[in-house]
């Protein structure tokens, strides 16, 4: 068993906020990015808002990745969550390369490491 997993949190502002408006354009990019990272998708969903703004989800075989937008901020969220070999840091370079962040927020969480507390019931 691994001793942990990484859950990667990338929190980004755009200047053009038409960028994060609509799910095709996104979605094209999520997937082009995923697919170079060397992931197995296994599924998705994307929802697309009225009038704009975008939720969508990729299920990895690595687990999954999700992306949610807020155009009237020019904000976008992206998780990436793996227990994977997938090389993440393709996945936010691409990000990056094709929506050109004008701010960002990038954390990784470890998840599933060290020892875990009893719940209190």
């Amino acid at each position: 068993m691994q001793q942990g997993y990484r859950h990667i949190l990338y929190d980004f502002w755009v200047d053009d906020a038409n960028l994060l408006r609509w799910v095709a354009p996104l979605r094209m990019l999520l997937l082009e990015a995923t697919r170079e990272s060397g992931a197995t998708i296994l599924n998705e969903q994307f929802h697309q808002f009225e009038p704009f703004g975008v939720t969508g989800v990729l299920l990895l075989a690595e687990s999954h990745l999700s992306i949610h937008t807020w155009p009237e901020d020019g904000l976008a969220t992206l998780d990436i969550f793996t227990c994977g070999a997938m090389d993440t840091e393709l996945i936010i370079d691409h990000v990056r390369r094709e929506l050109v962040p004008s701010r960002e927020s990038l954390r990784t969480v470890l998840r599933g490491a060290g020892t875990a507390l009893p719940l209190k019931v």
